[in-house]
């Protein structure tokens, strides 16, 4: 059943029917031998290839190989056939010396040798042996087909790299001529490439109008409907497209193209044609991130997707330059960088827990997207025309299917200023500065490798400036990092010039009206995740750190923020507490960890109203159970952060058997629902530490549980010590209870640690507090340290109508 839908191209029901039989097999392994097993794994391979997830594919492959008879008659051709299929799939994943060994280790049969032959070609041309290749190209007889076609267009990518353009611009030729020939009337990949090459080798030439009228030719191949009337011309609804990502390759290169072109003249017209090609650009990025979740996408996001980001913020940064108009188009490009798996699930669960939308339309948007993913790879890979109109037709009609769910979605969801921000629309300038409140002040900054890109935004100013990511710069922060991060007893703080020099470089570039602001939310990039700008100095002499001036917060992007802000206001409370201490006692089983006991950490968050759970009754699985229902949830143990996922944990009290199983790694936060959290404090070390990710900030434990749904955290930037963390956080709770946010009453808290000296004299110095970061809900109306005045004004207004009242009851 499944091959035969897999062979009317109904690739949804095929691999419902052969997973289905894999289930099978995989219940009776080793009860009895079943029959066509390598049949069937081949087929998932074929079918997984197919939807782009080689990984897979090649495992599927390998299964086949294991169950293949060596007795069968047809086994030689059966096993250099899987054989080559795992090269195929390493050649996609860019592994392409693996995949060179294995062709090389085939001995094929004589129908197998063309195909074999040309993926050897092809390896040894992306490897750059382009005269090994060429001759290999040469020498092969292919059948007429698209296969011929893909060899023409390398043969002519490697004419180009030995800048032979006559001879490229023949071979090229050739393969726009033959697909032609082969298909009249269906739209495909390979004929776009050809087009796109073309381009690019009239471009080396220096023919830059030719080269845009190819590009042109290639996004007409590539998208379902797009004609292109004229030079500048672009694809209207991106997501019409057989090949997103050869469409981004092509939009792309109209974007440079026209880059250069302003480079060159300097005339705004051509950096404003860039600037909509690049955001083209990022919106078929957003269609491959939406909708594919395979080996070809991952592969497009960790090679091309910063490189691409680096050009269009730095053409943004010139549009606004030449006109402010632009600053909507910045922020644009930035936003969409940013935060946006973080943003994305934030909406996801909107959408599930708000929007009162039932489970079924949810799976079906789901169910819709993984079609239009799988139908788009297959039609892609599709080399036969008649199946290709059948494929097109299908993607269409789940096109259109996804198009109607979204209208259903519109119908029932708010679309209020807030709920604009899926689609972009209130990326604005005017709507940012009409949500905050005249208090508040965004500086937010992208990092490449020569520069740094900084925006402030408040209610009344807007700017971008430049700054020099160069080596007195970095020498700066590593030595301000340095300083800070190193906790020893007895060695002194001396991070004040770094820390200086760093407030002029990050912050004073902006002018003296940052200064008029006094809440800050830095959306910081790349290494300036691991900096503390409260720890920063606008005077080095006098010690007057940021902190004594400014309640600083982060985020990871504008449009988190402002959709956090718009949740919090629908009602978030912070009544239920919960605080887990589990190595506050030195018990035999604490001792068995080598972990060292926290005695200070048992009483960070008490109260009548705080469920408290110390030593062994702070466990893994109590935490699971009870965190879903909390509004302020309160860690206070030991944690690591590492470079990968089993690196990253937080320790619960250990269980006899195995400390491993009380860790709560990445992947486990990542799966809980805390929707329900307003804050979550991580009082361990290094919490807010992790692997940088382009756009997605650090994959810190913090971030994780931003991720599950928390509004806030607070977590550590380094180590930590148990008798400061517990001063910190009782002083921080005690401002709560006063009314002020845990932004504003954690400034506080530091202000004492750094001036009073009531637990030590050792301790007045940035080291021990400046660590403590909060990243999440701000409310963006409210000055900081002003609640109070909301208590005062109206028991004053209390006050006056009572008297008012009174004074009516007197009698004359």
């Amino acid at each position: 059943i499944g091959s035969s839908h897999y062979f009317s191209n109904i690739l949804d029901s095929s691999r419902f029917y052969f997973e289905a039989a894999s289930e099978i097999a995989m219940r009776i392994s080793g009860k009895e031998k079943l029959p066509e097993l390598d049949r069937l794994y081949n087929s998932l391979g074929a079918l997984y290839y197919e939807s782009a997830n080689y990984q897979q594919s090649k495992n599927y492959f390998q299964n086949a190989l294991q169950y293949a008879d060596p007795m069968a008659s047809d086994y030689q051709e059966f096993h250099t056939g899987i054989m080559s299929n795992i090269a195929s799939c390493l050649m996609k994943q860019n592994r392409f010396d693996s995949a060179l060994q294995i062709l090389r280790s085939i001995t094929p049969l004589p129908q197998q040798k063309n195909l074999i032959s040309q993926n050897t070609a092809h390896c040894l041309f992306e490897m750059g042996e382009y005269d090994t290749a060429l001759n290999l190209y040469q020498s092969l007889q292919i059948p007429g087909g698209f296969s011929s076609v893909v060899a023409l267009t390398d043969m002519g990518r490697i004419y180009m790299e030995k800048r032979q353009w006559q001879k490229a611009e023949a071979i090229f030729d050739s393969a726009i001529a033959l697909n032609r020939s082969i298909s009249t009337v269906i739209k495909n990949k390979e004929e776009a490439l050809a087009y796109y090459y073309r381009g690019e080798l009239a471009l080396v030439q220096g023919l830059e109008d030719e080269a845009l009228t190819w590009y042109n030719e290639a996004l007409q191949e590539l998208h379902l409907d797009f004609k292109a009337e004229r030079a500048d011309d672009l694809p209207g609804d991106v997501s019409k497209s057989i090949s997103p990502i050869t469409l981004f390759t092509v939009l792309q290169a109209k974007a440079a193209l026209y880059h250069d072109k302003y480079k060159r003249t300097k005339k705004n017209t051509w950096i404003r044609q860039s600037l909509r090609a690049f955001r083209k650009s990022i919106e078929t990025a957003n269609v491959i991130k939406m909708n594919f979740d395979n080996d070809e996408a991952t592969l497009f996001f960790n090679t091309r997707y910063r490189s691409m980001y680096d050009e269009a913020i730095h053409v943004a940064y010139l549009a606004y330059q030449a006109d402010a108009g632009y600053a909507d188009d910045y922020i644009f490009m930035l936003e969409q960088y940013k935060g946006n798996v973080l943003y994305q699930n934030l909406l996801l669960n909107r959408g599930r827990f708000a929007s009162g939308l039932p489970d079924s339309i949810i799976r079906k948007e789901r169910d819709l997207r993984q079609l239009i993913g799988i139908y788009t790879t297959r039609l892609n890979q599709n080399t036969v025309e008649k199946d290709a109109g059948m494929l097109q037709q299908r993607l269409l009609s789940y096109q259109v299917a996804l198009s109607r769910l979204y209208h259903t979605y519109r119908s029932k969801n708010d679309r209020s200023m807030y709920g604009l921000w899926e689609s972009g629309e209130g990326q604005t300038l005017e709507n940012i500065q009409q949500l905050i409140g005249p208090d508040v002040l965004l500086l937010d900054y992208y990092v490449t490798d020569s520069l740094i890109y900084g925006m402030a935004l408040g209610k009344h100013d807007f700017t971008v400036q430049l700054i020099p990511n160069n080596q007195l710069f970095r020498n700066q922060a590593d030595e301000f990092l340095r300083e800070l991060y190193t906790v020893e007893e007895g060695r002194r703080y001396n991070g004040m010039d770094a820390a200086y020099g760093l407030y002029q470089q990050l912050v004073r570039v902006f002018g003296s009206t940052v200064n008029a602001y006094r809440k800050w939310v830095i959306i910081p990039d790349d290494f300036l995740y691991q900096i503390p700008f409260d720890a920063m100095v606008s005077n080095k002499d006098k010690k007057e750190y940021l902190l004594l001036s400014k309640t600083i917060s982060y985020h990871y992007s504008i449009s988190l923020l402002l959709e956090e802000a718009h949740l919090a206001s629908s009602g978030r409370k912070m009544s239920a507490k919960m605080s887990m201490s589990p190595f506050s006692e030195n018990t035999s089983m604490v001792k068995q960890t080598g972990l060292s006991v926290l005695p200070f950490s048992a009483n960070e968050l008490s109260g009548h109203d705080v469920l408290m759970y110390d030593a062994e009754q702070a466990s893994k699985q109590k935490f699971l159970s009870q965190a879903p229902r909390q509004s302020v949830i309160h860690l206070a143990t030991h944690a690591s952060t590492g470079e990968d996922s089993s690196m990253n944990w937080i320790q619960f009290y250990p269980s006899a058997d195995s400390i491993l199983r009380d860790r709560l790694f990445l992947h486990e936060i990542y799966a809980m629902n805390l929707d329900s959290t307003s804050l979550l404090v991580l009082s361990a070390c290094e919490t807010a530490g992790g692997e940088a990710q382009s756009g997605e900030g650090l994959m810190s434990l913090s971030r994780a549980f931003m991720y599950a749904g928390a509004d806030a955290v607070l977590s550590t930037l380094w180590k930590t010590e148990d008798r400061v963390s517990n001063y910190l956080m009782q002083k921080m709770y005690v401002y709560m209870q006063t009314g002020l946010p845990p932004e504003e009453a954690l400034r506080k808290a530091k202000i004492s640690l750094l001036t009073s000296g009531e637990i030590g004299a050792r301790y007045l110095s940035p080291n021990y507090g400046a660590n403590f970061v909060y990243a999440g809900h701000v409310d963006l109306h409210k000055g900081p340290g002003n609640n109070h005045w909301h208590y005062i004004i109206t028991g004053l207004a209390a006050v006056l109508i009572m008297g008012f009242l009174f004074f009516m009851k007197k009698p004359r």
